[in-house]
């Protein structure tokens, strides 16, 4: 029965090719779109799931707590957390912590080669107990005995050491010494929440750090014993804390491994991470894009039944029960959306290359060859097939053979009502992807195009200016200011945009103190950035005291410098008028509290991502710290600047690789996720459209053939060519102001939600949803037009003749 079931299914085929391309390539081209999505969901979702035991790992991280209550998220601990907690608590089974590069640049150097480099981190030997990087080579046991010794992952040892064995070679880097390689692991993989090149002992920390309780720079992980509740470890971690911090205010909680990279977006995050709301956002459109296909398939057949009246009428009469005919349809049904499966993963990977360049990853369609995911697609393959298959074959089953055999015209009021239902359900889907794609360009643009209070634009950063000797910063950039198309320059020890460091402070006669970000500059920073002056004056050789550190007679307090603070950290600290002059704690040690002097005011600056609130700064001046040199360029042959920085770079540190950046680039990441999110969602809506598009055209083509005659009656009797387009299309265009108008609200709400992220957002018009639906109408008007042009033009003669 299954070999006649295919053989009729082949017949019908060769009969209408046109129509079975139109559906398969619906269904074809939504499946693949279904199925890159799934792709990058189920990456997303597969973030540091490949370490062992990952369920039972979590990072500790705190709320730092202001003195006025308010509470700003953190991902770092002191480095005495993990030893007094691995200590205390029985229910955790291992403790490891993590000391990134924080921005620093190590040069590295093997014979011949050197290479500067980023992610070397200091962790502890537990670090291989909790997370699971397989060793190539060397024992993960005795990897960090000696506190000399470096481990390194594969790619490394291939670029430091190519084919050699690399255990037991030596590295030799810049204020670290030589380093032995005691052992080489697998690269971190891509679905990691942070990624690391080189790895050496904590222990090579000078000084004694595991009762350090107010050094914030290292992350804390935990594994629990088996079946520990982590509810049960949190409130002892508090009290650990409370018990070595007496006076101690931040609160301290855990996130799961396998949660961070979907949920955490905490200040100083290792890598930036992703949100669990666009994988919901991505889950629903494709299955939009499926419910689209569907519809296609159910519209198109449904709209050929009568192509197929009087084969059903014949069949019944020969003897054909009605559940054979509707297995007959199903099997035809299968078959049909088991090729367009095919012909999917064909399209997914052609689309592939492109795919991987919007989402940034490298998503292979093998993820699916597996039991459990072959079960689950060909499970699904095979419910779709039913699903789109269903209606149509119990409505084609259902013709009486006496009617159509005598050639009556098939009923069709209630199928045509769901036919118009579903072209209805199938725009608004279209309509309300749409108007989101408009409102999510409008929120990036904005973004980029906002005014930050600085600019960004043509300012290079040297990015490994701690190379250089002290002695040398004010010759290398008197030398750079000599050069043509170089506007200003400044050293500063980290990036606005990037890392800051932040300190609690307190103004003079105030015992409530306030997290400020910070950030130690020369001279020439603030004028380099553009950032204004509101108030005061800004840093100037011309006044000593600006670095100068110096004690007040007859008290324990010691002037440090001056501080250039913004509105935000003013009013924070609440300082009241005049400002300039204020005198503002930043710390106390023994008894010696350190006093800066407000010298002047910014207005306030973006130096985050858009889904948070300005935040309080401040500037210091400090000859001693300077990781890079900013550069202000004009808008000239910025190649050949660049030219001329770089040979004075290598006047003054010849053996040093000239390493630079764009602050655009640096602020570019902040918000490179809703960039990314804006091109995905972009090219779906695209494609939903397009889906949706094919299945309107190929509707409208069955719809004038069955109105073939009345065409030719119409042109008779002296209708236009204008007057039968629009007697076509106004049924359809009606179709699409309903969906039009049931989208605008589903998408208000639904974008509005998204919206809310943003501290700083666009607000939703009217004439978004106005230019949508204009836009909307036009594609259906389009997609009607080009087939109700040539119906409207076609002879009345050969219209008439048409049977």
């Amino acid at each position: 029965m299954l070999r006649f079931y295919i053989k009729s299914a082949v017949r019908s085929f060769k009969k209408k090719k046109g129509f079975y391309i139109l559906n398969i390539s619906g269904l074809a081209i939504g499946l693949a779109a279904s199925l890159l999505i799934l792709l990058f969901v189920i990456d997303e979702m597969s973030y540091d799931k490949f370490h062992k035991d990952h369920e039972r790992v979590y990072r500790i991280v705190k709320d730092f707590v202001n003195d006025d209550g308010s509470r700003l998220p953190d991902a770092t601990t002191p480095p005495a957390l993990s030893i007094a907690i691995q200590k205390d608590i029985p229910e955790i089974a291992k403790t490891t912590r993590v000391f990134p590069n924080w921005g620093n640049k190590f040069m590295i150097r093997y014979g011949e080669k050197n290479f500067i480099e980023e992610r070397l981190w200091r962790v502890d030997s537990s670090f291989f107990d909790v997370f699971t990087f397989p060793f190539i080579a060397g024992d993960q046991k005795k990897a960090f005995n000696e506190v000399n010794s470096i481990v390194i992952t594969q790619s490394m040892s291939k670029k430091y050491f190519g084919n050699e064995n690399a255990i037991g070679k030596v590295l030799k880097l810049d204020r670290l010494g030589d380093l032995m390689v005691t052992g080489i692991v697998n690269d971190v993989p891509a679905n990691s929440h942070f990624h690391f090149d080189f790895l050496i002992p904590v222990k090579k920390f000078n000084g004694n750090i595991n009762s350090n309780w107010g050094f914030y720079n290292f992350y804390t992980y935990v594994t629990l014993k088996p079946k520990t509740r982590i509810a049960q470890v949190v409130p002892k971690i508090q009290a650990t804390y409370q018990k070595n911090v007496s006076a101690g205010k931040n609160i301290f909680y855990a996130q799961a491994l396998d949660d961070i990279h979907l949920t955490s977006n905490l200040k100083w995050e290792i890598e930036p991470n992703s949100d669990k709301m666009y994988i919901r956002i991505f889950s629903l459109i494709g299955l939009f894009v499926i419910i689209i296909a569907c519809i296609n398939y159910i519209n198109l057949t449904t709209a050929k039944s009568s192509l197929r009246a009087k084969e059903i009428g014949i069949r019944k009469v020969a003897g054909a029960v009605r559940l054979s005919l509707i297995k007959q349809f199903l099997s035809e049904s299968l078959l049909i959306v088991l090729f367009a499966f095919v012909v999917g993963i064909f399209i997914a990977q052609l689309l592939m290359p492109v795919v991987d360049q919007l989402t940034n990853k490298a998503l292979s369609l093998t993820t699916f060859l597996t039991v459990k995911w072959i079960s689950i697609i060909l499970g699904s393959v095979l419910l779709l097939g039913l699903t789109a298959g269903i209606y149509p074959a119990i409505y084609l089953s259902s013709f009486k053979p006496v009617h159509v055999l005598k050639g009556n015209t098939v009923s069709e009021t209630k199928v045509f009502s769901l036919r118009k239902a579903l072209v209805v359900l199938q725009f608004t889907i279209s309509v309300v992807l749409i108007i989101g794609t408009v409102i999510i360009i409008q929120q990036v643009n904005f973004i980029k195009n906002a005014k930050l209070g600085l600019n960004k634009e043509q300012v290079l950063i040297i990015g490994n200016a701690n190379y250089l000797q002290r002695q040398d910063l004010a010759p290398i950039q008197n030398e750079l200011l000599k050069i043509d198309g170089v506007k200003s320059a400044a050293v500063a020890d980290g990036v606005v945009g990037g890392l800051n460091w932040t300190t609690s402070m307190n103004v003079k006669g105030s015992q409530t103190q306030q997290l400020v970000n910070l950030l130690n500059v020369g001279y020439d920073y603030l004028k380099t950035l553009g950032i204004t002056i509101k108030q005061g004056r800004d840093f100037s050789a011309s006044y000593p005291a600006d670095s100068s550190s110096n004690g007040i007679p007859g008290t324990t307090e010691r002037m440090s410098g001056s501080i250039i603070l913004n509105e935000k950290a003013v009013k924070d600290l609440g300082i009241k008028e005049p400002v300039v002059g204020s005198l503002v704690s930043i710390g106390t040690n023994n008894d010696t509290t350190y006093y800066v002097t407000v010298v002047g005011v910014t207005n306030d600056f973006h130096f985050a991502s858009f889904k948070n609130e300005i935040k309080p700064f401040a500037f210091f001046v400090d000859h001693t710290r300077y990781s890079n040199i900013t550069i202000k360029l004009s808008s000239g042959d910025l190649k050949r600047t660049i030219a001329g920085v770089e040979k004075t770079w290598a006047k003054f540190s010849p053996d040093k690789p000239f390493q630079y950046s764009f602050l655009d680039d640096t602020f570019g990441k902040l918000y490179a996720s809703e960039e990314r999110f804006n091109k995905v969602f972009l090219y779906v809506t695209i494609l939903a459209i397009f889906i949706a598009c094919l299945g309107l055209f190929g509707l409208t083509a069955f719809m004038i053939e069955r109105r073939t005659k009345e065409i030719g009656i119409r042109k008779i009797i002296g209708a236009s060519v204008s007057g039968i387009i629009v007697l076509l299309s106004k049924d359809f265009i009606k179709l699409v102001l309903i969906s039009f108008i049931i989208a605008c609200p589903i998408a208000w709400y639904f974008m509005d939600q998204w919206l809310h992220d943003f501290v700083y957002r666009i607000n939703i018009n009217a004439w978004v949803f106005v230019i949508s639906g204009i836009v909307s109408v036009l594609i259906a008007m389009i997609t009607i037009s080009f087939q109700s042009i040539r119906a409207a033009r076609v002879n009345p003669v050969e219209s008439l003749r048409t049977e």
